[in-house]
């Protein structure tokens, strides 16, 4: 029951990553459990394979020849498969912000909340408000990142939302 970063999943399934082995170690730790992601995950990967395609390959011959978008795809449809991720759908309802006399996508609404509290840059909290989105659903207790910035706001993450941070340091 674990949310995977985005780090996770391309550092697990590419050894051309930097945090590669760290990932794979994590990973190991927690074999057998379900893996979940957010939508904004897929956009994440989307992004990080498209502005680097070169560094992801597939073990076939005819993935030199492919489309870049195909590539793209193909990659990030690898990286989802290899770890059998669940990926959770968006929450479409809006809430009013009020102040503003706008509607906002929950999630975005989550982390107006949680930003002065966890102080995370937009996209760690995002992912934070997706795993609570989870959590509150009974399907994680865990959040599973590579980056720094969530390690040095693990106590204020779990105090917030509950969620735990499993420590990349296992090794």
């Amino acid at each position: 029951m674990f949310y995977l970063d985005t780090d996770v999943i391309l550092a697990y399934n590419y050894e051309t990553e930097v945090q590669h082995w760290r990932a794979v170690n994590l990973i190991e730790k927690i074999e057998g459990s379900k893996f979940y992601a957010s939508p904004f995950t897929i956009l994440e990967l989307y992004c990080a394979v498209s502005r680097d395609i070169g560094k992801y390959k597939l073990p076939f011959s005819s993935f030199r020849e492919l489309k870049e978008e195909t590539k793209v795809k193909m990659v990030i449809e690898h990286a989802i498969r290899s770890l059998n991720l669940t990926v959770c759908s968006d929450d479409i309802t809006n809430k009013e912000v009020e102040w503003l006399g706008i509607k906002m996508f929950a999630r975005y609404f989550d982390c107006i909340a949680l930003a002065p509290k966890v102080k995370l840059r937009t996209g760690d909290i995002l992912h934070v408000a997706y795993a609570c989105q989870l959590k509150n659903e009974g399907k994680i207790e865990y959040i599973v990142s590579l980056d720094d910035d969530f390690q040095k706001k693990e106590g204020s993450i779990e105090r917030e939302t509950g969620i735990k941070l499993l420590q990349s340091d296992l090794q």
